[in-house]
């Protein structure tokens, strides 16, 4: 398929930034509208969603406001993993999710996806958090998709994942047209740069990271209670955490201008995905990725050894 090709020969068939709707899923309808339409109006063309998000809200309201949305608009979706309908989104434990990559639970997904978000053909479908039933995602979801591809229902598949490991074992399988790697290359964790980025370029995928900000602490890096990939974060984590945000103090950078300009320094990376809750926070995020980092910065974080 020619999308698949251009996007496998990086030919930057996906825009250098992306919108992960994880967040929108979380608060009013009348606040999601506002923030998607802010998106849009400031030239946002790929919106990255989940039937996880709200147990297909994300889906839902993603879908109302792309109805009028430029024919250009680029969207990804992913199937295994799934949560009751309006249940809380990113933050949740996790403990009453359901992780299913069997041929029937993904070919409802996949058409429900298509009735929620209005769209018949699915531009990306990733296989999602893969790492608790690898061999059902691989053996039986991934053919499944592969059928689905090559008769025109989906574009490029891949997997989107919050560990390095279960992106690896995508990249070994053959998951790996298109990877998202959440919260595994930010300023904070350099965890997919030891293997993972060298192997998905070797591979040909386009990389797509998403989790920029560690769940928020690198947006607030001073708050109490904060958390690290949407846990309670470590002492040293902590450490490293304050540690970055005093050389930002020092050079006068703002954290998170840092934290979203950080993984497109790497030529490998494709592409970003911000997140937001509302329009205010998508505009401050904006705003912040043209704004400047001192090249003394990169430096000295470089100095402190993250990985």
């Amino acid at each position: 398929m020619q999308k698949l090709k251009e996007l496998k020969m990086k030919e930057n068939l996906l825009p250098k930034l992306g919108f992960g709707t994880a967040s929108i899923a979380l608060g009013s309808q009348m606040e999601a509208e506002r923030t998607l339409k802010f998106a849009l109006e400031n030239g946002i063309r790929y919106f990255d969603t989940a039937p996880l998000y709200g147990g297909g809200q994300a889906e839902v309201r993603l879908g109302q406001a792309l109805k009028d949305a430029p024919k250009n608009i680029m969207v990804s979706t992913k199937c295994g993993r799934y949560r009751d309908y309006g249940t809380a989104g990113p933050a949740s434990s996790g403990l009453d999710d359901t992780w299913d990559y069997s041929e029937k639970t993904i070919r409802e997904s996949i058409n429900l996806s298509q009735d929620r978000l209005n769209r018949e053909f699915l531009d990306i479908v990733y296989l999602h958090d893969i790492e608790t039933s690898p061999k059902e995602a691989f053996e039986v979801g991934l053919p499944l998709l592969r059928e689905m591809q090559t008769k025109g229902v989906v574009g490029a598949i891949g997997a989107g994942c919050n560990t390095v490991e279960g992106l690896l074992s995508a990249i070994e399988a053959g998951a790996s047209d298109i990877l998202l790697v959440a919260g595994r290359w930010t300023l904070l964790d350099r965890s997919a740069g030891r293997e993972l980025l060298y192997k998905a370029e070797l591979n040909g995928a386009h990389i797509v990271v998403g989790g920029v900000l560690n769940s928020g602490c690198l947006a607030n890096p001073y708050k109490e209670n904060t958390t690290f990939n949407y846990r309670p974060i470590k002492s040293n984590e902590r450490t490293k955490l304050l540690e970055l945000a005093e050389i930002a103090n020092r050079e006068n950078v703002s954290i998170l201008a840092a934290a979203t300009q950080f993984p497109a320094r790497d030529k490998r990376i494709g592409t970003t995905l911000l997140g937001a809750a509302t329009k205010e926070q998508l505009k401050n995020t904006l705003e912040s990725i043209e704004a400047k980092v001192t090249e003394s910065f990169w430096s000295s974080t470089k100095e402190l050894g993250i990985s």
